[in-house]
Protein backbone atom coordinates (compact mmCIF):
# COMPACT_ATOMS: atom_id res chain seq x y z
CA UNK A 1 0.00 0.00 0.00
CA UNK A 2 3.12 2.44 1.12
CA UNK A 3 4.35 1.90 -2.78
CA UNK A 4 0.96 2.52 -4.41
CA UNK A 5 0.57 5.77 -2.37
CA UNK A 6 4.33 7.09 -3.16
CA UNK A 7 3.94 6.77 -6.85
CA UNK A 8 0.58 8.30 -6.81
CA UNK A 9 2.00 11.77 -4.65
CA UNK A 10 3.96 12.66 -7.62
CA UNK A 11 0.77 13.52 -9.30
CA UNK A 12 -0.92 17.17 -9.29
CA UNK A 13 -3.02 18.78 -6.75
CA UNK A 14 -6.15 19.94 -8.88
CA UNK A 15 -6.34 16.80 -10.90
CA UNK A 16 -6.16 14.89 -7.49
CA UNK A 17 -9.54 16.87 -6.13
CA UNK A 18 -11.34 16.62 -9.65
CA UNK A 19 -14.63 15.15 -8.45
CA UNK A 20 -15.34 17.03 -5.33
CA UNK A 21 -18.81 15.47 -5.76
CA UNK A 22 -20.15 18.72 -7.03
CA UNK A 23 -18.03 22.01 -7.01
CA UNK A 24 -14.45 20.89 -6.85
CA UNK A 25 -14.88 19.39 -10.51
CA UNK A 26 -14.35 22.48 -12.43
CA UNK A 27 -11.11 23.45 -10.66
CA UNK A 28 -9.48 20.13 -11.00
CA UNK A 29 -10.53 20.55 -14.80
CA UNK A 30 -8.43 23.75 -14.61
CA UNK A 31 -5.82 22.25 -13.00
CA UNK A 32 -5.77 19.11 -16.13
CA UNK A 33 -6.01 22.34 -18.91
CA UNK A 34 -2.91 23.46 -17.63
CA UNK A 35 -1.02 20.83 -19.26
CA UNK A 36 -2.63 21.34 -22.81
CA UNK A 37 -2.90 24.66 -24.24
CA UNK A 38 -5.75 24.28 -26.28
CA UNK A 39 -7.32 22.90 -23.13
CA UNK A 40 -6.48 25.89 -20.94
CA UNK A 41 -7.75 28.02 -24.18
CA UNK A 42 -11.16 26.26 -23.91
CA UNK A 43 -11.28 26.49 -19.91
CA UNK A 44 -11.07 30.48 -20.43
CA UNK A 45 -14.58 30.18 -21.63
CA UNK A 46 -15.69 28.77 -18.55
CA UNK A 47 -19.06 31.29 -17.44
CA UNK A 48 -17.84 33.99 -14.79
CA UNK A 49 -19.77 35.95 -12.19
CA UNK A 50 -18.41 38.86 -9.94
CA UNK A 51 -17.98 38.14 -6.41
CA UNK A 52 -16.23 41.39 -5.58
CA UNK A 53 -18.36 42.66 -3.48
CA UNK A 54 -18.04 39.90 -0.38
CA UNK A 55 -15.05 38.01 -1.63
CA UNK A 56 -12.02 39.41 0.55
CA UNK A 57 -9.38 41.29 -1.59
CA UNK A 58 -6.40 39.80 -1.63
CA UNK A 59 -3.09 41.54 -1.56
CA UNK A 60 -0.75 38.17 -1.78
CA UNK A 61 -1.97 35.88 -4.39
CA UNK A 62 0.37 32.95 -2.44
CA UNK A 63 -1.24 32.70 0.62
CA UNK A 64 -4.05 30.63 1.91
CA UNK A 65 -7.22 30.63 0.00
CA UNK A 66 -10.49 29.46 0.69
CA UNK A 67 -12.70 28.49 -2.15
CA UNK A 68 -16.64 28.19 -1.68
CA UNK A 69 -17.80 25.38 -3.78
CA UNK A 70 -21.45 24.77 -4.12
CA UNK A 71 -23.31 22.39 -6.30
CA UNK A 72 -26.97 23.39 -6.86
CA UNK A 73 -29.95 20.96 -6.85
CA UNK A 74 -30.93 22.59 -10.37
CA UNK A 75 -32.47 19.99 -12.99
CA UNK A 76 -31.69 22.47 -15.81
CA UNK A 77 -30.86 20.98 -19.42
CA UNK A 78 -32.23 17.50 -18.11
CA UNK A 79 -35.31 15.92 -19.70
CA UNK A 80 -38.67 16.46 -17.77
CA UNK A 81 -39.01 12.72 -17.45
CA UNK A 82 -35.35 12.07 -16.05
CA UNK A 83 -34.71 10.46 -12.49
CA UNK A 84 -33.59 13.77 -11.43
CA UNK A 85 -36.59 15.45 -11.82
CA UNK A 86 -39.04 13.29 -10.50
CA UNK A 87 -40.82 14.74 -7.30
CA UNK A 88 -38.42 17.95 -6.80
CA UNK A 89 -39.51 21.40 -8.02
CA UNK A 90 -35.76 22.46 -8.89
CA UNK A 91 -35.68 25.58 -6.39
CA UNK A 92 -31.96 26.07 -7.51
CA UNK A 93 -31.21 25.65 -3.85
CA UNK A 94 -27.36 24.89 -2.53
CA UNK A 95 -27.88 21.08 -2.82
CA UNK A 96 -23.99 20.84 -1.31
CA UNK A 97 -21.99 23.50 0.19
CA UNK A 98 -18.63 22.98 0.90
CA UNK A 99 -15.23 25.27 1.76
CA UNK A 100 -11.65 24.17 0.04
CA UNK A 101 -8.73 25.75 1.83
CA UNK A 102 -5.05 25.31 -0.03
CA UNK A 103 -2.02 27.19 1.91
CA UNK A 104 0.78 27.33 -0.38
CA UNK A 105 3.37 28.02 2.30
CA UNK A 106 2.33 24.25 4.12
CA UNK A 107 1.27 23.01 0.60
CA UNK A 108 -1.62 21.15 2.97
CA UNK A 109 -5.34 21.17 1.89
CA UNK A 110 -8.55 21.10 4.28
CA UNK A 111 -12.17 20.62 3.28
CA UNK A 112 -15.23 21.96 5.17
CA UNK A 113 -18.38 20.78 4.43
CA UNK A 114 -21.89 22.50 6.07
CA UNK A 115 -24.99 20.73 6.06
CA UNK A 116 -27.55 22.37 3.96
CA UNK A 117 -30.01 22.03 6.86
CA UNK A 118 -28.01 23.98 9.21
CA UNK A 119 -29.88 26.93 10.93
CA UNK A 120 -28.30 30.34 11.03
CA UNK A 121 -29.42 33.73 10.39
CA UNK A 122 -29.40 34.32 6.40
CA UNK A 123 -28.05 37.65 4.27
CA UNK A 124 -29.60 40.61 4.09
CA UNK A 125 -32.46 40.33 6.60
CA UNK A 126 -30.59 38.08 9.20
CA UNK A 127 -33.86 36.17 9.68
CA UNK A 128 -33.21 32.68 10.30
CA UNK A 129 -33.20 29.98 7.75
CA UNK A 130 -31.07 26.54 6.39
CA UNK A 131 -28.49 27.86 5.14
CA UNK A 132 -29.36 25.99 1.68
CA UNK A 133 -31.77 29.29 1.03
CA UNK A 134 -29.23 31.70 0.97
CA UNK A 135 -28.13 30.48 -2.53
CA UNK A 136 -31.68 31.03 -3.90
CA UNK A 137 -32.57 34.22 -4.72
CA UNK A 138 -31.00 36.92 -7.32
CA UNK A 139 -27.63 37.49 -5.67
CA UNK A 140 -27.68 33.91 -4.78
CA UNK A 141 -23.32 33.49 -4.85
CA UNK A 142 -22.77 36.66 -2.92
CA UNK A 143 -25.42 36.28 -0.04
CA UNK A 144 -24.17 32.59 0.68
CA UNK A 145 -20.51 34.29 1.54
CA UNK A 146 -22.17 37.17 3.34
CA UNK A 147 -24.11 34.65 5.30
CA UNK A 148 -20.97 31.87 5.60
CA UNK A 149 -18.38 35.40 6.76
CA UNK A 150 -21.09 36.26 9.62
CA UNK A 151 -22.36 33.21 10.83
CA UNK A 152 -18.68 31.55 10.62
CA UNK A 153 -16.24 33.86 10.85
CA UNK A 154 -14.71 32.63 7.95
CA UNK A 155 -13.51 34.60 4.63
CA UNK A 156 -14.49 33.36 0.73
CA UNK A 157 -11.08 34.27 -1.71
CA UNK A 158 -12.74 32.60 -5.18
CA UNK A 159 -16.33 30.66 -5.82
CA UNK A 160 -16.90 27.87 -8.15
CA UNK A 161 -20.95 26.46 -8.64
CA UNK A 162 -22.20 23.07 -11.16
CA UNK A 163 -25.54 21.94 -11.31
CA UNK A 164 -26.77 18.24 -12.06
CA UNK A 165 -26.20 17.77 -15.63
CA UNK A 166 -22.48 19.48 -15.06
CA UNK A 167 -21.81 16.68 -12.79
CA UNK A 168 -23.52 13.59 -15.24
CA UNK A 169 -21.49 15.19 -18.29
CA UNK A 170 -17.65 14.91 -16.63
CA UNK A 171 -18.41 11.39 -15.16
CA UNK A 172 -19.67 10.52 -18.52
CA UNK A 173 -16.34 11.84 -20.22
CA UNK A 174 -14.66 9.72 -17.81
CA UNK A 175 -16.50 6.74 -18.62
CA UNK A 176 -17.81 6.22 -15.45
CA UNK A 177 -16.18 5.41 -11.73
CA UNK A 178 -14.49 2.40 -10.82
CA UNK A 179 -15.22 1.91 -7.52
CA UNK A 180 -15.82 -1.67 -4.73
CA UNK A 181 -19.07 -2.25 -3.54
CA UNK A 182 -19.01 -3.67 0.04
CA UNK A 183 -22.79 -4.40 0.09
CA UNK A 184 -26.34 -4.23 -2.55
CA UNK A 185 -27.07 -0.29 -1.97
CA UNK A 186 -30.28 1.68 -2.87
CA UNK A 187 -32.45 4.90 -2.41
CA UNK A 188 -35.67 5.05 -3.88
CA UNK A 189 -35.66 8.79 -3.65
CA UNK A 190 -32.61 9.41 -5.50
CA UNK A 191 -33.21 6.05 -8.11
CA UNK A 192 -29.93 5.23 -6.81
CA UNK A 193 -30.11 0.91 -7.06
CA UNK A 194 -26.76 -1.03 -7.15
CA UNK A 195 -27.31 -4.65 -6.25
CA UNK A 196 -23.87 -5.67 -7.49
CA UNK A 197 -21.06 -6.06 -4.97
CA UNK A 198 -16.86 -5.72 -5.70
CA UNK A 199 -15.39 -3.74 -8.76
CA UNK A 200 -18.09 -2.29 -10.44
CA UNK A 201 -18.35 1.18 -12.31
CA UNK A 202 -21.08 3.67 -11.10
CA UNK A 203 -22.27 5.30 -14.68
CA UNK A 204 -22.93 8.99 -14.43
CA UNK A 205 -26.96 8.30 -13.68
CA UNK A 206 -25.96 6.50 -10.61
CA UNK A 207 -23.02 8.72 -9.56
CA UNK A 208 -25.21 11.38 -9.14
CA UNK A 209 -28.09 8.81 -7.37
CA UNK A 210 -25.42 8.14 -4.86
CA UNK A 211 -24.37 11.49 -4.90
CA UNK A 212 -27.58 13.08 -3.43
CA UNK A 213 -28.56 10.04 -1.41
CA UNK A 214 -29.71 11.24 1.90
CA UNK A 215 -32.07 8.13 2.47
CA UNK A 216 -29.80 5.19 1.80
CA UNK A 217 -30.12 1.96 2.50
CA UNK A 218 -28.40 -1.34 2.07
CA UNK A 219 -28.04 -5.04 2.67
CA UNK A 220 -25.79 -6.49 5.50
CA UNK A 221 -24.65 -9.73 3.13
CA UNK A 222 -22.35 -8.80 0.25
CA UNK A 223 -24.99 -10.61 -2.48
CA UNK A 224 -27.96 -9.30 -3.37
CA UNK A 225 -31.29 -10.68 -2.29
CA UNK A 226 -34.10 -9.83 -3.30
CA UNK A 227 -36.29 -11.07 -0.44
CA UNK A 228 -33.68 -10.16 2.26
CA UNK A 229 -34.37 -7.30 4.70
CA UNK A 230 -33.15 -3.50 3.96
CA UNK A 231 -31.57 -1.79 6.88
CA UNK A 232 -32.06 2.12 6.18
CA UNK A 233 -29.55 4.96 6.78
CA UNK A 234 -30.80 7.32 8.92
CA UNK A 235 -28.05 9.47 9.32
CA UNK A 236 -29.82 11.88 6.10
CA UNK A 237 -27.54 14.87 4.73
CA UNK A 238 -24.98 14.01 7.93
CA UNK A 239 -23.91 10.76 6.27
CA UNK A 240 -24.71 12.07 2.71
CA UNK A 241 -21.46 14.15 3.22
CA UNK A 242 -19.52 11.49 4.28
CA UNK A 243 -19.94 9.79 1.90
CA UNK A 244 -19.76 12.50 -0.78
CA UNK A 245 -16.41 13.43 0.80
CA UNK A 246 -14.59 9.80 0.81
CA UNK A 247 -15.98 9.61 -3.00
CA UNK A 248 -13.79 12.77 -3.54
CA UNK A 249 -10.74 9.85 -3.54
CA UNK A 250 -12.55 7.28 -5.35
CA UNK A 251 -13.20 9.86 -7.72
CA UNK A 252 -10.00 11.60 -8.10
CA UNK A 253 -7.62 8.76 -9.36
CA UNK A 254 -10.32 8.43 -12.45
CA UNK A 255 -10.05 11.89 -13.54
CA UNK A 256 -5.56 11.64 -12.71
CA UNK A 257 -6.11 8.37 -15.18
CA UNK A 258 -8.07 9.46 -17.44
CA UNK A 259 -7.71 13.26 -17.52
CA UNK A 260 -3.86 14.02 -17.84
CA UNK A 261 -2.91 11.03 -19.92
CA UNK A 262 -5.10 12.14 -22.58
CA UNK A 263 -5.61 15.36 -23.77
CA UNK A 264 -9.24 14.06 -25.38
CA UNK A 265 -10.74 13.84 -22.47
CA UNK A 266 -8.96 16.83 -20.69
CA UNK A 267 -11.11 18.80 -23.55
CA UNK A 268 -14.02 17.26 -23.36
CA UNK A 269 -13.85 17.50 -19.62
CA UNK A 270 -13.76 21.52 -19.91
CA UNK A 271 -16.51 21.09 -22.60
CA UNK A 272 -18.82 19.23 -20.56
CA UNK A 273 -18.22 22.05 -17.78
CA UNK A 274 -19.01 24.63 -20.34
CA UNK A 275 -22.66 25.05 -20.27
CA UNK A 276 -23.19 23.78 -16.18
CA UNK A 277 -20.41 25.40 -14.31
CA UNK A 278 -19.77 28.93 -13.23
CA UNK A 279 -16.74 30.36 -11.25
CA UNK A 280 -15.52 33.61 -10.12
CA UNK A 281 -13.90 36.30 -12.40
CA UNK A 282 -10.61 36.19 -10.10
CA UNK A 283 -10.45 32.36 -10.37
CA UNK A 284 -7.68 32.41 -13.24
CA UNK A 285 -6.38 29.68 -14.70
CA UNK A 286 -3.08 30.88 -14.57
CA UNK A 287 -3.42 30.78 -10.68
CA UNK A 288 -4.80 27.19 -10.77
CA UNK A 289 -1.22 26.17 -12.70
CA UNK A 290 0.58 28.20 -9.79
CA UNK A 291 -1.35 25.65 -7.88
CA UNK A 292 -0.45 22.85 -9.38
CA UNK A 293 3.46 23.94 -8.83
CA UNK A 294 3.10 23.72 -5.34
CA UNK A 295 1.23 20.60 -4.61
CA UNK A 296 2.90 18.68 -6.63
CA UNK A 297 4.06 16.29 -4.32
CA UNK A 298 0.54 16.19 -2.88
CA UNK A 299 -1.27 13.61 -2.11
CA UNK A 300 -4.65 13.14 -2.50
CA UNK A 301 -4.66 10.81 1.26
CA UNK A 302 -3.44 13.90 2.87
CA UNK A 303 -6.64 15.89 1.80
CA UNK A 304 -8.21 16.67 5.51
CA UNK A 305 -11.70 16.13 5.23
CA UNK A 306 -14.61 17.98 8.25
CA UNK A 307 -17.97 18.78 8.71
CA UNK A 308 -19.63 21.53 10.80
CA UNK A 309 -20.78 19.59 13.98
CA UNK A 310 -24.87 19.61 14.37
CA UNK A 311 -27.52 18.50 16.35
CA UNK A 312 -30.99 17.84 15.01
CA UNK A 313 -33.62 20.31 15.90
CA UNK A 314 -37.00 22.24 14.84
CA UNK A 315 -40.60 21.17 15.07
CA UNK A 316 -42.72 18.77 13.59
CA UNK A 317 -43.32 21.51 10.79
CA UNK A 318 -39.81 21.92 10.04
CA UNK A 319 -36.87 19.95 10.66
CA UNK A 320 -33.40 21.78 10.58
CA UNK A 321 -29.41 21.28 12.23
CA UNK A 322 -28.14 23.51 14.74
CA UNK A 323 -24.60 24.17 15.42
CA UNK A 324 -22.77 22.38 18.17
CA UNK A 325 -20.55 25.40 18.67
CA UNK A 326 -18.42 23.80 21.82
CA UNK A 327 -17.33 21.41 18.75
CA UNK A 328 -17.18 23.84 15.84
CA UNK A 329 -15.19 26.69 17.34
CA UNK A 330 -12.03 25.00 17.46
CA UNK A 331 -12.49 23.35 13.97
CA UNK A 332 -13.43 26.46 12.44
CA UNK A 333 -10.51 27.95 13.13
CA UNK A 334 -8.45 26.22 10.77
CA UNK A 335 -10.47 27.72 7.80
CA UNK A 336 -10.42 31.54 9.59
CA UNK A 337 -6.43 30.90 9.40
CA UNK A 338 -6.20 31.73 13.48
CA UNK A 339 -3.68 28.28 14.04
CA UNK A 340 -1.56 30.23 11.48
CA UNK A 341 1.55 30.94 13.80
CA UNK A 342 2.36 34.48 13.51
CA UNK A 343 0.76 38.38 14.32
CA UNK A 344 -2.87 38.72 12.82
CA UNK A 345 -2.53 40.50 9.73
CA UNK A 346 -6.05 42.77 7.78
CA UNK A 347 -6.68 39.47 5.18
CA UNK A 348 -7.22 37.38 8.22
CA UNK A 349 -9.77 39.69 9.44
CA UNK A 350 -13.70 40.49 8.71
CA UNK A 351 -15.11 43.76 9.64
CA UNK A 352 -19.11 44.57 9.26
CA UNK A 353 -20.51 47.56 8.79
CA UNK A 354 -23.75 49.29 9.29
CA UNK A 355 -25.65 49.80 6.09
CA UNK A 356 -27.44 52.90 7.59
CA UNK A 357 -24.60 54.57 7.78
CA UNK A 358 -24.09 56.86 4.74
CA UNK A 359 -19.96 56.37 4.98
CA UNK A 360 -20.06 52.66 5.24
CA UNK A 361 -19.46 52.02 1.58
CA UNK A 362 -16.65 54.74 1.33
CA UNK A 363 -14.89 52.77 4.69
CA UNK A 364 -15.41 49.71 3.59
CA UNK A 365 -13.31 50.04 0.29
CA UNK A 366 -10.65 51.78 2.31
CA UNK A 367 -10.64 48.96 4.42
CA UNK A 368 -10.61 46.67 1.50
CA UNK A 369 -7.42 48.38 0.27
CA UNK A 370 -5.91 48.00 3.31
CA UNK A 371 -6.21 44.03 3.16
CA UNK A 372 -9.63 43.84 5.68
CA UNK A 373 -12.24 41.54 4.45
CA UNK A 374 -14.85 44.28 4.87
CA UNK A 375 -18.68 44.86 4.23
CA UNK A 376 -22.12 46.49 4.63
CA UNK A 377 -24.31 43.92 7.04
CA UNK A 378 -27.69 45.68 6.39
CA UNK A 379 -29.82 45.36 9.12
CA UNK A 380 -27.02 42.96 11.44
CA UNK A 381 -25.05 46.03 12.37
CA UNK A 382 -26.26 48.79 13.74
CA UNK A 383 -24.61 52.45 14.18
CA UNK A 384 -23.31 53.59 17.34
CA UNK A 385 -25.59 55.54 17.96
CA UNK A 386 -24.90 59.49 19.36
CA UNK A 387 -21.55 58.34 20.65
CA UNK A 388 -18.77 60.42 18.90
CA UNK A 389 -16.05 57.93 18.91
CA UNK A 390 -16.45 55.01 16.87
CA UNK A 391 -16.98 51.15 18.27
CA UNK A 392 -14.92 47.98 17.83
CA UNK A 393 -17.43 44.81 18.68
CA UNK A 394 -15.33 41.47 18.61
CA UNK A 395 -16.21 38.16 20.22
CA UNK A 396 -13.37 35.44 21.66
CA UNK A 397 -10.96 34.73 19.26
CA UNK A 398 -11.15 38.37 17.87
CA UNK A 399 -9.11 39.82 20.72
CA UNK A 400 -6.07 40.70 18.30
CA UNK A 401 -8.53 41.66 15.41
CA UNK A 402 -10.06 43.95 17.49
CA UNK A 403 -6.55 45.29 18.04
CA UNK A 404 -4.74 45.43 14.72
CA UNK A 405 -8.29 47.70 13.40
CA UNK A 406 -8.00 49.86 16.16
CA UNK A 407 -4.12 50.40 14.69
CA UNK A 408 -5.38 51.65 11.25
CA UNK A 409 -8.48 54.06 13.14
CA UNK A 410 -7.36 57.96 12.94
CA UNK A 411 -9.53 58.98 15.66
CA UNK A 412 -11.22 57.61 19.41
CA UNK A 413 -12.73 54.39 19.80
CA UNK A 414 -13.91 51.93 21.59
CA UNK A 415 -14.03 48.47 22.43
CA UNK A 416 -17.09 46.23 23.21
CA UNK A 417 -17.51 42.63 23.44
CA UNK A 418 -19.93 40.47 21.99
CA UNK A 419 -19.97 36.66 22.44
CA UNK A 420 -21.88 35.87 19.40
CA UNK A 421 -18.94 37.45 16.51
CA UNK A 422 -17.09 34.23 15.65
CA UNK A 423 -13.88 34.06 14.54
CA UNK A 424 -11.88 37.12 13.49
CA UNK A 425 -15.02 38.68 12.45
CA UNK A 426 -15.13 42.35 14.04
CA UNK A 427 -18.39 45.30 14.02
CA UNK A 428 -16.92 48.55 13.14
CA UNK A 429 -19.63 51.12 14.06
CA UNK A 430 -18.69 54.45 13.32
CA UNK A 431 -20.02 57.48 15.89
CA UNK A 432 -20.71 61.12 15.46
CA UNK A 433 -17.97 62.24 14.27
CA UNK A 434 -16.16 61.73 11.10
CA UNK A 435 -13.96 58.35 11.15
CA UNK A 436 -10.43 58.43 8.93
CA UNK A 437 -7.91 55.73 8.43
CA UNK A 438 -4.38 56.08 8.73
CA UNK A 439 -2.22 56.13 5.62
CA UNK A 440 0.27 53.14 8.16
CA UNK A 441 -0.66 51.60 10.80
CA UNK A 442 0.68 52.37 14.35
CA UNK A 443 2.61 49.54 16.37
CA UNK A 444 0.31 46.73 18.06
CA UNK A 445 2.59 47.69 21.45
CA UNK A 446 1.07 51.10 21.03
CA UNK A 447 -2.73 50.33 21.03
CA UNK A 448 -4.23 49.24 24.40
CA UNK A 449 -6.05 45.41 24.19
CA UNK A 450 -9.49 45.05 26.01
CA UNK A 451 -10.21 44.95 29.28
CA UNK A 452 -10.61 41.27 30.38
CA UNK A 453 -12.97 39.89 32.60
CA UNK A 454 -14.01 36.02 33.01
CA UNK A 455 -17.68 35.33 31.84
CA UNK A 456 -19.35 32.50 29.98
CA UNK A 457 -19.79 32.84 26.05
CA UNK A 458 -23.69 33.22 23.82
CA UNK A 459 -22.39 29.71 22.33
CA UNK A 460 -21.62 28.02 25.22
CA UNK A 461 -18.13 28.13 26.12
CA UNK A 462 -16.75 29.07 29.02
CA UNK A 463 -13.57 31.79 28.69
CA UNK A 464 -12.05 34.91 28.93
CA UNK A 465 -14.09 37.42 27.51
CA UNK A 466 -14.83 41.42 28.15
CA UNK A 467 -17.42 43.40 29.04
CA UNK A 468 -15.80 46.96 29.69
CA UNK A 469 -15.58 49.60 27.15
CA UNK A 470 -11.22 50.54 26.51
CA UNK A 471 -10.49 53.67 24.57
CA UNK A 472 -8.26 53.62 21.52
CA UNK A 473 -5.97 56.10 21.28
CA UNK A 474 -6.11 58.81 18.64
CA UNK A 475 -2.53 59.19 16.49
CA UNK A 476 -1.46 61.76 19.14
CA UNK A 477 -1.43 60.11 21.75
CA UNK A 478 -0.02 56.74 22.40
CA UNK A 479 -1.22 53.41 24.45
CA UNK A 480 0.63 54.77 28.14
CA UNK A 481 -0.83 55.86 31.66
CA UNK A 482 0.61 59.30 31.16
CA UNK A 483 -0.76 60.30 27.31
CA UNK A 484 -4.65 60.16 28.46
CA UNK A 485 -4.87 56.61 27.20
CA UNK A 486 -6.84 53.83 28.93
CA UNK A 487 -3.97 52.07 30.80
CA UNK A 488 -5.56 48.55 30.78
CA UNK A 489 -3.01 46.67 28.98
CA UNK A 490 -2.51 43.85 30.82
CA UNK A 491 -2.82 40.51 29.08
CA UNK A 492 -5.12 37.77 29.54
CA UNK A 493 -4.05 34.69 27.24
CA UNK A 494 -7.01 32.69 26.55
CA UNK A 495 -6.71 29.16 25.23
CA UNK A 496 -9.09 28.30 22.09
CA UNK A 497 -10.11 24.36 22.39
CA UNK A 498 -8.56 21.99 20.01
CA UNK A 499 -10.10 20.84 16.69
CA UNK A 500 -12.48 18.19 17.67
CA UNK A 501 -11.23 14.55 16.46
CA UNK A 502 -14.20 14.06 13.93
CA UNK A 503 -16.08 10.88 12.40
CA UNK A 504 -17.26 9.06 9.68
CA UNK A 505 -21.42 9.65 10.08
CA UNK A 506 -23.77 7.39 8.64
CA UNK A 507 -23.06 3.90 6.27
CA UNK A 508 -19.91 4.09 3.89
CA UNK A 509 -20.38 1.31 1.26
CA UNK A 510 -17.55 2.02 -0.58
CA UNK A 511 -14.04 0.50 0.10
CA UNK A 512 -11.42 3.13 -0.49
CA UNK A 513 -8.63 0.70 -0.15
CA UNK A 514 -10.14 -2.12 -2.04
CA UNK A 515 -11.02 0.09 -5.25
CA UNK A 516 -7.63 0.77 -5.70
CA UNK A 517 -7.32 -2.83 -7.09
CA UNK A 518 -10.57 -2.55 -9.00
Amino acid sequence: MARRRNRRGRRTWPQRLLLLVNSLLVVACLGVAGTFNLVRAKASELPTIDIGSEARQRPDATGPRNILLVGTDSGEGLDEDDPVQVGREGENLADVIMILRVDPSTESASLLSIPRDTWVPIAPSWSKSKINSAFGGNDGPNTLIATIKHNFGISIDNYVKVDFKGFRDIIDVLGGIPVYNEHPISDRKTSLFLPETGCIVIDPVQALAYARSRHLRYQTGDTYDPKAKWITDGSSDLGRITRQQDFIRQAAQRAIDEGIKNPTTAYGLINAALGSVEKDDDLSVGEIQDLIVTFRDFSVQELTSEQIPTASGGNPKISYQLVVWDQAEGLLDIYRGIREPGQVQPSDVIVGLPASVTTSAALGEQLDAIGFDAGTEDSSVKSSGKRPGAVIRYGLRGIEAARVLASWLDGEATYEFDADLPGRRLELLPGTAPLALLETARPLDQVPEPIINERRTGKGTTTTTSTTSTTVPTTSTTATSGSGASSTTTTTTTTAPESPTTTAIGFLPLDAERAASC
